[in-house]
């Protein structure tokens, strides 16, 4: 990496489905976070099978791109925000990125 280039991490956060909009604006708002976007998904796990009848889930993914100095601050914002901290609602991941592009606002003349 170039010196002085801005390390990134990407935080990936998979919560119930309803709540990754709040989130994402939240994560605006409150942490100045800009890169960031929330998809919807849906699927069935292991632990969802029962008496051979298939349900399935519906979450929602939230993926941020953030700078590294700040990636446990957010990670924390996100595990809370999301209400992973509940039982069975979900789980996040952080890892680091080896490139990265942060969002930039295009800039009116």
């Amino acid at each position: 990496m170039k010196p002085g280039a801005t390390h990134y991490k990407a935080i990936t956060c998979f919560c119930p489905a309803g709540r990754g909009q709040r989130v994402l604006e939240e994560l605006r708002k409150e942490m100045d976070i800009n890169d960031a976007f929330v998809h919807h998904a849906r699927g069935i796990g292991v632990g969802n099978v029962q008496a051979k009848k298939l349900f399935y889930s519906e979450r929602e993914i939230i993926t941020a791109l953030v700078p590294a100095h700040r990636a446990d601050e957010i990670f924390r914002f996100l595990y809370f925000a999301a209400g992973i901290n509940e039982p069975h609602a979900g789980m996040i991941v952080m890892e680091k990125t080896t490139r990265s592009m942060p969002f930039v606002e295009p800039v009116e003349s």
